[in-house]
């Protein structure tokens, strides 16, 4: 039986215009895309190693402002000078041929530079990306102005803390048979005791970025308004105690220091001791967070191919990540697909909610996938949570717009988008409740909140959610971008 409007009703529906469809992005051309997702807010950048965020430019100038030298055969960043090869980076700044061969050389901009693989040209690079210490507070900034410049406002930043004297007194207790014996030898060596120093470097380092970015000064940069954290990698290269030593390490910080919210393993997952000790890697993360309870956990797994790797090796790194490990995220998961048991191991981390952070342009980069053909649609299509991050745009030379632009070629509509920036927040590390009982769909505001999202302020019970809880007001304020976003556009 059809339903006839009351006169009142009719007339407010015809008071109140219908909301816009939202823009169909594979219509767009390439600059009114740009230009677009440029402005969109993207919530947050949750895969972004602060090592490999610099642009190659800033390194060579913060080189030549400290007195360092380039080795202009290897084409790399050093502090000592000595040597025929040997130029300051001033007189290299100074020298375009030179100079333009530094950045080939601390990018992946030219394919097939001196005959290197994308894979082996991005990580041998961090190596020839040398900076003094203070410098970690200058990348920080330009990558909280970078973030700013494209409307988007938080971010988790890994990082590696107390990286020699961690792995120092890995080296000294040694290997004790298993996981439990060496936790209880690196305590009783006092691992605990490096936490003050790593939240004396994070002074240091926030400290330096507030300096650049002249916050609280009238004429402050943009980046002063990005939220941040850190997140402590370890390396998966070498002896598992060393690795141990700076996950160990890294638990007490998340601990004792609000600014740091997880962990990460990092180093290229095909090389020969990440494979050789994946397996116990992931055993001594489950012992070190209690499966990731106590510690949230965000692992590098599924960075493969088998141009890579062997099938076995490929076979598992995603799974195990998830079920031995206990990882709430997974860094690349772009293996998954080719995982023995892809679909159940996709539909366990559909409910459980654990998150892939999908790093486009640097898999095209690193593991020559084009985005067309990555896995981004197929973790939609099994409802796994995604976000769009960038890994190292400073090597890869892009930024977190071009990867959302990346996943519009992948076939990601608006509202894919759209909820990809909101999950960057939703399953971020931050302290607290968030504002969505739905995390991943978003329709159901939490109770506090119905009827308020993307309100100029919160009131009542909402507010105090919002005043209490990090990520709620980090999604408070993402929503009223998204708000304000779309009213100017559709």
């Amino acid at each position: 039986m059809r339903r006839l409007l009351t006169p009142l009703a009719a007339a407010l529906a015809l008071a109140t215009p219908a909301a816009a469809a939202p823009p169909d992005l594979a219509k767009m051309g390439a600059a009114e895309l740009a230009a677009f997702l440029k402005a969109f807010p993207k919530g947050g950048e949750l895969h972004n190693h602060l090592g490999g965020g610099a642009p190659a430019e800033d390194i060579l100038a913060w080189a030549a402002q400290d007195g360092l030298c380039v080795d202009t055969a290897a084409l790399a960043i050093s502090f000592a000078c000595a040597g025929e090869a040997m130029k300051p980076a001033a007189e290299v700044q100074a020298s375009e041929p030179l100079r333009s061969a530094l950045i080939d050389s601390l990018t992946t901009r030219r394919p097939g530079f001196r005959d290197r693989s994308g894979h082996d040209q991005f990580f041998t690079a961090f190596a020839r990306r040398a900076t003094t210490p203070k410098r970690a507070g200058d990348a920080l900034a330009e990558t909280l102005d970078g973030l700013a410049r494209q409307n988007t406002f938080y971010a988790e930043l890994m990082v590696t803390p107390q990286f020699g004297p961690s792995r120092g007194l890995g080296a000294r207790v040694g290997w004790r048979g298993t996981p439990a014996a060496t936790r209880a030898a690196l305590a009783a060596a006092g691992i605990d005791g490096l936490v003050p120093a790593v939240s004396a470097d994070t002074d240091r380092i926030v400290e330096r970025a507030r300096e650049v970015l002249r916050c609280g000064a009238a004429d402050e940069r943009p980046g002063c308004q990005v939220t941040f954290r850190f997140l402590a990698q370890a390396l998966r290269d070498g002896p598992p105690e060393q690795t141990m030593a700076q996950l160990q390490m890294g638990v007490a910080v998340v601990a004792a220091d609000r600014r740091w919210v997880g962990l990460q393993l990092v180093a290229p997952e095909d090389g020969f001791d990440s494979t050789r000790y994946y397996d116990l890697h992931m055993q001594i993360v489950d012992l070190l967070t209690d499966h990731g309870r106590a510690t949230p956990v965000a692992l590098h797994a599924g960075e493969l191919t088998l141009k890579l790797v062997t099938p076995r090796t490929l076979s598992h790194h995603v799974r195990d990540a998830v079920r031995v490990a206990g990882a709430r995220r997974i860094g690349h998961g772009v293996a998954l697909p080719e995982e023995v048991g892809a679909d159940a191991t996709a539909e366990e981390m559909a409910a459980k909610g654990v998150l892939i952070e999908v790093n486009m342009l640097s898999n095209q980069a690193i593991l020559e996938i084009d985005p067309k053909d990555h896995p981004y649609a197929w973790f939609r299509k099994k409802g796994v949570p995604v976000a769009l991050s960038t890994d190292d745009a400073g090597i890869t030379r892009t930024e977190l717009s071009g990867d959302y632009a990346a996943a519009v070629r992948n076939g990601a509509t608006y509202a894919d988008l759209k909820t990809a920036a909101r999950n960057a927040i939703a399953f971020s590390f931050l302290a607290g409740d968030g504002l969505w009982a739905d995390p991943n769909v978003y329709r159901r505001p939490v109770a506090a909140c119905a009827g308020q999202i993307g309100a100029e302020t919160p009131k009542g019970a909402c507010a105090g959610l919002v005043a209490r809880s990090d990520k709620a007001r980090e999604q408070w304020r993402h929503e009223r971008l998204l708000k304000a976003f779309e009213a100017a556009r559709f």
